[in-house]
Protein backbone atom coordinates (compact mmCIF):
# COMPACT_ATOMS: atom_id res chain seq x y z
CA UNK A 1 0.00 0.00 0.00
CA UNK A 2 2.85 2.37 0.85
CA UNK A 3 4.48 1.61 -2.50
CA UNK A 4 1.18 2.31 -4.29
CA UNK A 5 0.74 5.63 -2.45
CA UNK A 6 4.30 6.59 -3.31
CA UNK A 7 3.68 5.71 -6.94
CA UNK A 8 0.53 7.88 -7.02
CA UNK A 9 2.45 10.72 -5.42
CA UNK A 10 5.19 10.32 -8.02
CA UNK A 11 2.64 10.50 -10.84
CA UNK A 12 1.11 13.66 -9.35
CA UNK A 13 4.52 15.30 -9.15
CA UNK A 14 5.29 14.26 -12.71
CA UNK A 15 1.97 15.71 -13.90
CA UNK A 16 2.74 19.03 -12.25
CA UNK A 17 6.24 18.97 -13.70
CA UNK A 18 4.88 18.39 -17.21
CA UNK A 19 2.38 21.20 -16.80
CA UNK A 20 5.14 23.48 -15.55
CA UNK A 21 6.93 23.00 -18.88
CA UNK A 22 4.16 24.76 -20.79
CA UNK A 23 4.64 28.30 -21.99
CA UNK A 24 5.59 30.62 -19.15
CA UNK A 25 2.73 32.79 -17.97
CA UNK A 26 2.70 36.36 -19.26
CA UNK A 27 0.33 39.28 -19.64
CA UNK A 28 -0.79 39.15 -23.26
CA UNK A 29 -2.98 42.27 -23.49
CA UNK A 30 -3.58 45.27 -21.29
CA UNK A 31 -4.05 46.36 -18.65
CA UNK A 32 -6.62 49.00 -19.57
CA UNK A 33 -9.00 51.11 -17.54
CA UNK A 34 -12.76 50.90 -17.98
CA UNK A 35 -15.65 51.88 -15.75
CA UNK A 36 -13.72 54.56 -13.81
CA UNK A 37 -15.79 56.65 -11.42
CA UNK A 38 -15.29 58.91 -8.43
CA UNK A 39 -14.80 56.03 -6.00
CA UNK A 40 -13.83 53.01 -8.10
CA UNK A 41 -12.12 51.78 -11.25
CA UNK A 42 -12.09 48.50 -13.17
CA UNK A 43 -8.80 47.25 -14.55
CA UNK A 44 -8.81 44.62 -17.32
CA UNK A 45 -6.04 42.44 -18.76
CA UNK A 46 -5.47 38.98 -20.21
CA UNK A 47 -2.90 36.25 -19.73
CA UNK A 48 -1.83 33.28 -21.83
CA UNK A 49 -2.46 30.82 -18.96
CA UNK A 50 -5.28 30.48 -16.39
CA UNK A 51 -4.41 32.39 -13.24
CA UNK A 52 -5.59 33.90 -9.98
CA UNK A 53 -5.11 37.64 -10.34
CA UNK A 54 -5.15 40.73 -8.21
CA UNK A 55 -4.51 44.47 -8.26
CA UNK A 56 -2.40 46.30 -5.70
CA UNK A 57 -3.09 49.99 -5.31
CA UNK A 58 -1.54 52.92 -3.47
CA UNK A 59 -2.19 56.68 -3.38
CA UNK A 60 0.30 58.67 -5.44
CA UNK A 61 1.48 60.50 -2.31
CA UNK A 62 5.21 60.48 -2.99
CA UNK A 63 5.92 57.31 -1.03
CA UNK A 64 7.42 54.26 -2.73
CA UNK A 65 5.02 51.50 -3.67
CA UNK A 66 7.00 49.23 -1.35
CA UNK A 67 6.79 51.63 1.61
CA UNK A 68 4.24 49.35 3.27
CA UNK A 69 1.81 46.53 2.59
CA UNK A 70 -0.65 47.62 -0.11
CA UNK A 71 -4.27 46.53 -0.31
CA UNK A 72 -5.01 43.71 -2.75
CA UNK A 73 -8.20 43.49 -4.82
CA UNK A 74 -9.23 40.14 -6.33
CA UNK A 75 -11.80 39.04 -8.90
CA UNK A 76 -14.02 37.05 -6.54
CA UNK A 77 -17.68 37.92 -7.25
CA UNK A 78 -19.07 34.89 -5.40
CA UNK A 79 -16.45 34.71 -2.70
CA UNK A 80 -13.99 32.53 -4.60
CA UNK A 81 -11.09 33.92 -6.59
CA UNK A 82 -11.61 33.41 -10.30
CA UNK A 83 -9.19 31.21 -12.24
CA UNK A 84 -9.26 32.52 -15.78
CA UNK A 85 -7.30 34.12 -18.60
CA UNK A 86 -9.48 37.27 -18.63
CA UNK A 87 -9.01 39.37 -15.54
CA UNK A 88 -11.46 42.15 -14.60
CA UNK A 89 -10.89 43.60 -11.17
CA UNK A 90 -12.73 46.53 -9.65
CA UNK A 91 -10.94 48.52 -6.97
CA UNK A 92 -13.31 50.48 -4.76
CA UNK A 93 -13.47 52.71 -1.68
CA UNK A 94 -11.34 55.25 -3.53
CA UNK A 95 -11.40 59.03 -3.10
CA UNK A 96 -12.66 61.39 -5.85
CA UNK A 97 -10.18 63.42 -7.87
CA UNK A 98 -7.26 61.37 -6.54
CA UNK A 99 -4.34 59.88 -8.42
CA UNK A 100 -3.42 56.29 -7.59
CA UNK A 101 -0.49 54.04 -8.43
CA UNK A 102 -1.31 50.46 -9.31
CA UNK A 103 0.18 47.19 -10.47
CA UNK A 104 -1.42 43.93 -11.55
CA UNK A 105 -0.43 40.33 -10.79
CA UNK A 106 -1.46 36.97 -12.26
CA UNK A 107 -0.41 33.77 -10.47
CA UNK A 108 -0.57 30.81 -12.82
CA UNK A 109 -2.72 27.84 -11.83
CA UNK A 110 -1.04 24.69 -13.13
CA UNK A 111 -3.50 22.12 -11.90
CA UNK A 112 -6.58 21.72 -9.74
CA UNK A 113 -7.26 18.57 -7.74
CA UNK A 114 -9.96 17.31 -5.42
CA UNK A 115 -11.20 19.34 -2.44
CA UNK A 116 -9.92 22.66 -3.85
CA UNK A 117 -6.33 21.44 -4.02
CA UNK A 118 -4.54 23.91 -6.28
CA UNK A 119 -1.02 23.80 -7.75
CA UNK A 120 0.47 27.19 -8.63
CA UNK A 121 3.20 28.20 -11.02
CA UNK A 122 4.93 31.49 -11.80
CA UNK A 123 3.61 35.03 -11.43
CA UNK A 124 3.31 37.60 -14.23
CA UNK A 125 2.98 41.27 -13.37
CA UNK A 126 3.43 44.82 -14.52
CA UNK A 127 6.74 46.42 -13.58
CA UNK A 128 7.01 48.63 -10.51
CA UNK A 129 10.29 48.08 -8.66
CA UNK A 130 12.67 49.70 -11.15
CA UNK A 131 10.17 51.79 -13.13
CA UNK A 132 7.30 54.11 -12.35
CA UNK A 133 4.10 52.22 -11.51
CA UNK A 134 1.01 52.63 -13.63
CA UNK A 135 -1.32 55.44 -12.61
CA UNK A 136 -4.93 56.56 -12.92
CA UNK A 137 -7.05 59.34 -11.51
CA UNK A 138 -10.60 59.00 -10.28
CA UNK A 139 -13.27 61.25 -11.75
CA UNK A 140 -13.86 64.70 -10.29
CA UNK A 141 -17.32 66.33 -10.24
CA UNK A 142 -15.78 69.64 -9.14
CA UNK A 143 -13.47 69.95 -12.15
CA UNK A 144 -14.06 73.27 -13.90
CA UNK A 145 -13.19 72.13 -17.44
CA UNK A 146 -13.71 68.71 -18.98
CA UNK A 147 -11.79 67.51 -22.03
CA UNK A 148 -12.22 64.24 -23.87
CA UNK A 149 -11.80 62.71 -27.32
CA UNK A 150 -14.11 60.48 -29.36
CA UNK A 151 -13.31 57.91 -32.05
CA UNK A 152 -15.78 55.64 -33.81
CA UNK A 153 -16.30 53.27 -36.74
CA UNK A 154 -12.69 52.11 -36.78
CA UNK A 155 -13.67 48.57 -37.91
CA UNK A 156 -10.37 47.11 -36.66
CA UNK A 157 -8.25 49.47 -38.75
CA UNK A 158 -5.73 49.93 -35.95
CA UNK A 159 -3.35 51.92 -38.15
CA UNK A 160 -6.04 54.55 -38.74
CA UNK A 161 -6.87 54.54 -35.05
CA UNK A 162 -3.22 55.06 -34.21
CA UNK A 163 -2.96 58.04 -36.55
CA UNK A 164 -6.12 59.65 -35.12
CA UNK A 165 -5.11 59.22 -31.49
CA UNK A 166 -1.98 61.27 -32.12
CA UNK A 167 -4.25 64.31 -32.29
CA UNK A 168 -6.02 63.86 -28.98
CA UNK A 169 -5.04 66.72 -26.65
CA UNK A 170 -2.38 65.78 -24.12
CA UNK A 171 -4.62 66.93 -21.28
CA UNK A 172 -7.69 64.89 -22.25
CA UNK A 173 -9.42 63.36 -19.25
CA UNK A 174 -10.64 60.22 -21.01
CA UNK A 175 -11.34 58.60 -24.38
CA UNK A 176 -14.77 57.61 -25.73
CA UNK A 177 -15.15 54.72 -28.16
CA UNK A 178 -18.44 55.46 -29.91
CA UNK A 179 -19.12 52.10 -31.50
CA UNK A 180 -18.12 49.87 -34.40
CA UNK A 181 -14.53 49.51 -33.34
CA UNK A 182 -14.74 46.13 -35.12
CA UNK A 183 -16.93 44.92 -37.98
CA UNK A 184 -18.06 42.00 -35.85
CA UNK A 185 -16.79 40.34 -32.70
CA UNK A 186 -15.30 36.93 -33.50
CA UNK A 187 -12.57 36.35 -30.92
CA UNK A 188 -10.51 37.88 -28.16
CA UNK A 189 -7.50 38.01 -30.44
CA UNK A 190 -9.45 39.97 -33.05
CA UNK A 191 -10.60 42.54 -30.49
CA UNK A 192 -7.16 43.00 -29.01
CA UNK A 193 -5.25 43.26 -32.27
CA UNK A 194 -8.04 45.24 -33.94
CA UNK A 195 -7.99 48.16 -31.49
CA UNK A 196 -7.37 47.37 -27.81
CA UNK A 197 -3.59 46.94 -28.09
CA UNK A 198 -3.43 50.29 -29.86
CA UNK A 199 -5.49 51.88 -27.08
CA UNK A 200 -3.22 50.41 -24.40
CA UNK A 201 -0.16 51.87 -26.15
CA UNK A 202 -1.86 55.25 -26.43
CA UNK A 203 -3.29 55.47 -22.91
CA UNK A 204 -0.23 53.92 -21.22
CA UNK A 205 -2.81 51.99 -19.16
CA UNK A 206 -3.60 55.26 -17.37
CA UNK A 207 -6.41 57.01 -19.28
CA UNK A 208 -9.99 55.81 -18.69
CA UNK A 209 -11.96 54.39 -21.60
CA UNK A 210 -15.74 54.70 -21.98
CA UNK A 211 -17.36 52.50 -24.63
CA UNK A 212 -20.70 53.01 -26.39
CA UNK A 213 -21.52 49.73 -28.12
CA UNK A 214 -22.26 50.01 -31.83
CA UNK A 215 -24.45 47.78 -33.95
CA UNK A 216 -21.41 45.90 -35.27
CA UNK A 217 -20.31 44.93 -31.76
CA UNK A 218 -23.65 43.12 -31.57
CA UNK A 219 -22.57 40.78 -34.37
CA UNK A 220 -20.27 37.77 -34.45
CA UNK A 221 -19.77 34.58 -32.46
CA UNK A 222 -17.93 36.46 -29.69
CA UNK A 223 -20.37 39.35 -29.36
CA UNK A 224 -21.95 38.02 -26.16
CA UNK A 225 -18.58 38.55 -24.47
CA UNK A 226 -18.65 42.33 -25.01
CA UNK A 227 -19.64 43.26 -21.46
CA UNK A 228 -16.94 40.98 -20.00
CA UNK A 229 -14.20 42.93 -21.72
CA UNK A 230 -15.82 46.34 -21.26
CA UNK A 231 -17.67 46.20 -17.91
CA UNK A 232 -19.96 49.02 -16.78
CA UNK A 233 -21.68 50.07 -13.53
CA UNK A 234 -25.02 48.69 -14.74
CA UNK A 235 -23.71 45.44 -16.18
CA UNK A 236 -25.23 46.57 -19.50
CA UNK A 237 -23.77 48.52 -22.46
CA UNK A 238 -25.88 51.53 -21.32
CA UNK A 239 -24.79 53.44 -18.23
CA UNK A 240 -24.01 56.90 -16.84
CA UNK A 241 -21.06 58.73 -15.31
CA UNK A 242 -20.34 62.24 -14.08
CA UNK A 243 -17.15 64.24 -14.57
CA UNK A 244 -16.85 67.93 -13.86
CA UNK A 245 -20.08 69.73 -14.67
CA UNK A 246 -21.12 67.07 -17.16
CA UNK A 247 -23.54 64.21 -16.62
CA UNK A 248 -22.94 61.64 -19.36
CA UNK A 249 -25.55 59.15 -20.55
CA UNK A 250 -24.19 56.34 -22.73
CA UNK A 251 -27.00 54.67 -24.68
CA UNK A 252 -27.06 51.53 -26.80
CA UNK A 253 -29.25 51.71 -29.89
CA UNK A 254 -28.74 48.02 -30.65
CA UNK A 255 -29.06 46.74 -34.20
CA UNK A 256 -30.31 48.85 -37.10
CA UNK A 257 -32.61 46.33 -38.84
CA UNK A 258 -35.77 44.52 -37.65
CA UNK A 259 -35.15 41.64 -35.26
CA UNK A 260 -36.52 39.25 -37.88
CA UNK A 261 -33.93 40.23 -40.49
CA UNK A 262 -32.15 37.23 -41.99
CA UNK A 263 -28.77 38.74 -41.10
CA UNK A 264 -29.39 37.97 -37.40
CA UNK A 265 -30.32 34.29 -37.94
CA UNK A 266 -33.08 34.40 -35.32
CA UNK A 267 -30.81 35.65 -32.50
CA UNK A 268 -31.93 39.31 -32.25
CA UNK A 269 -34.29 40.66 -29.59
CA UNK A 270 -33.45 44.35 -29.70
CA UNK A 271 -36.99 45.74 -29.65
CA UNK A 272 -37.45 44.37 -26.12
CA UNK A 273 -33.92 45.47 -25.22
CA UNK A 274 -34.63 49.07 -26.24
CA UNK A 275 -37.93 49.03 -24.31
CA UNK A 276 -36.13 47.91 -21.15
CA UNK A 277 -33.43 50.50 -21.71
CA UNK A 278 -36.05 53.25 -22.11
CA UNK A 279 -37.45 52.43 -18.65
CA UNK A 280 -33.96 52.69 -17.24
CA UNK A 281 -33.40 56.00 -19.05
CA UNK A 282 -36.60 57.45 -17.60
CA UNK A 283 -35.36 56.65 -14.10
CA UNK A 284 -32.04 58.32 -14.89
CA UNK A 285 -33.52 61.63 -16.06
CA UNK A 286 -35.84 61.62 -13.04
CA UNK A 287 -32.90 61.29 -10.64
CA UNK A 288 -31.55 64.15 -8.57
CA UNK A 289 -28.04 63.40 -9.81
CA UNK A 290 -29.14 64.10 -13.35
CA UNK A 291 -31.30 67.11 -12.56
CA UNK A 292 -28.56 68.81 -10.54
CA UNK A 293 -25.94 68.49 -13.29
CA UNK A 294 -25.22 71.80 -15.10
CA UNK A 295 -24.44 70.03 -18.42
CA UNK A 296 -25.93 66.85 -19.96
CA UNK A 297 -24.34 64.98 -22.86
CA UNK A 298 -25.75 61.84 -24.49
CA UNK A 299 -23.42 59.45 -26.32
CA UNK A 300 -24.98 56.88 -28.67
CA UNK A 301 -23.55 55.23 -31.77
CA UNK A 302 -26.45 55.48 -34.23
CA UNK A 303 -27.59 59.13 -34.60
CA UNK A 304 -31.09 59.47 -33.07
CA UNK A 305 -31.91 62.30 -35.47
CA UNK A 306 -31.07 60.24 -38.56
CA UNK A 307 -32.58 57.48 -40.56
CA UNK A 308 -35.68 55.56 -41.51
CA UNK A 309 -34.29 52.08 -40.78
CA UNK A 310 -36.09 50.13 -38.09
CA UNK A 311 -33.43 50.57 -35.38
CA UNK A 312 -33.53 54.36 -35.71
CA UNK A 313 -37.33 54.48 -35.88
CA UNK A 314 -37.73 52.28 -32.81
CA UNK A 315 -35.10 54.30 -30.93
CA UNK A 316 -36.89 57.55 -31.71
CA UNK A 317 -40.25 56.07 -30.73
CA UNK A 318 -39.00 54.91 -27.34
CA UNK A 319 -36.39 57.52 -26.40
CA UNK A 320 -37.41 60.86 -27.96
CA UNK A 321 -40.09 61.81 -25.45
CA UNK A 322 -37.76 61.02 -22.57
CA UNK A 323 -34.77 62.93 -23.90
CA UNK A 324 -36.82 65.86 -25.17
CA UNK A 325 -38.00 66.64 -21.67
CA UNK A 326 -34.57 66.25 -20.12
CA UNK A 327 -32.70 69.41 -21.24
CA UNK A 328 -29.94 67.51 -23.05
CA UNK A 329 -27.26 69.88 -24.32
CA UNK A 330 -25.85 67.75 -27.16
CA UNK A 331 -25.96 64.20 -28.55
CA UNK A 332 -22.73 62.68 -29.92
CA UNK A 333 -22.92 59.89 -32.52
CA UNK A 334 -21.09 58.02 -35.28
CA UNK A 335 -22.32 55.20 -37.56
CA UNK A 336 -22.64 57.16 -40.82
CA UNK A 337 -18.91 57.15 -41.70
CA UNK A 338 -19.22 60.84 -42.51
CA UNK A 339 -19.62 64.10 -40.68
CA UNK A 340 -23.20 65.29 -40.19
CA UNK A 341 -24.98 67.82 -38.01
CA UNK A 342 -28.65 67.88 -37.06
CA UNK A 343 -29.58 71.18 -35.39
CA UNK A 344 -31.80 71.25 -32.33
CA UNK A 345 -35.47 70.38 -32.99
CA UNK A 346 -34.80 69.57 -36.65
CA UNK A 347 -35.41 65.81 -36.58
CA UNK A 348 -37.61 65.04 -33.62
CA UNK A 349 -35.03 65.70 -30.91
CA UNK A 350 -34.71 68.95 -28.99
CA UNK A 351 -30.95 68.56 -28.58
CA UNK A 352 -28.50 69.04 -31.46
CA UNK A 353 -27.01 65.79 -32.78
CA UNK A 354 -23.35 65.89 -33.84
CA UNK A 355 -22.11 62.96 -35.96
CA UNK A 356 -18.40 62.22 -36.18
CA UNK A 357 -16.95 60.61 -39.29
CA UNK A 358 -14.78 57.49 -39.26
CA UNK A 359 -11.74 59.46 -40.45
CA UNK A 360 -11.71 62.13 -37.73
CA UNK A 361 -11.08 62.32 -34.04
CA UNK A 362 -13.60 64.50 -32.23
CA UNK A 363 -12.06 66.58 -29.44
CA UNK A 364 -14.57 67.99 -26.97
CA UNK A 365 -14.07 70.59 -24.25
CA UNK A 366 -16.70 71.79 -21.79
CA UNK A 367 -16.40 74.77 -19.46
CA UNK A 368 -18.92 76.96 -17.65
CA UNK A 369 -19.83 78.84 -20.83
CA UNK A 370 -19.80 76.45 -23.75
CA UNK A 371 -19.31 73.04 -25.31
CA UNK A 372 -16.70 73.21 -28.08
CA UNK A 373 -16.19 70.34 -30.53
CA UNK A 374 -13.25 70.15 -32.93
CA UNK A 375 -12.89 67.64 -35.76
CA UNK A 376 -9.32 66.64 -36.62
CA UNK A 377 -8.23 64.37 -39.45
CA UNK A 378 -5.34 61.90 -39.52
CA UNK A 379 -3.13 64.67 -40.94
CA UNK A 380 -3.66 66.77 -37.81
CA UNK A 381 -5.66 69.43 -39.64
CA UNK A 382 -9.25 70.51 -38.91
CA UNK A 383 -11.58 68.68 -41.27
CA UNK A 384 -14.75 70.66 -40.45
CA UNK A 385 -15.56 73.92 -38.68
CA UNK A 386 -15.82 73.62 -34.91
CA UNK A 387 -19.23 73.33 -33.30
CA UNK A 388 -19.87 75.59 -30.32
CA UNK A 389 -22.93 75.28 -28.10
CA UNK A 390 -23.49 78.05 -25.58
CA UNK A 391 -24.62 76.94 -22.17
CA UNK A 392 -27.34 78.59 -20.09
CA UNK A 393 -28.38 80.75 -23.03
CA UNK A 394 -30.25 78.39 -25.33
CA UNK A 395 -28.80 75.89 -27.74
CA UNK A 396 -26.90 76.91 -30.83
Amino acid sequence: MKKFASFIGFLSCMAVAVLAQQEKIKITHGPYLHNVGENSATIVWTTNQPAVSWVEIAPNDGSHFYAKEREKFFDSPLGKKQITKLHRITVDSLSPATEYNFRVFSREVLKRGDNNQTFYGNVASTAVYKVEPLKFKTLDTSKKEVKFSVVNDIHADFKRLESLLKHSPKDSDFLVLNGDMVSQMESEDQIMKGFVDTLVDFTKSSMPLFYARGNHESRGNFSEEFINYFPTPTGKPYYTFRHGKVFFIVLDGGEDKPDSDIEYFGTANFDKYRSDQAKWLQSVVNSQEYKSAPVRIVITHIPPAWGSWHGSVDFKKKFATILNGADVDVILSGHLHKHEFYPASSSGFEAPNVVNSNTDIMNVSVNSEEIKIDFIGADGKPSHPSKIFKLNSGKQ
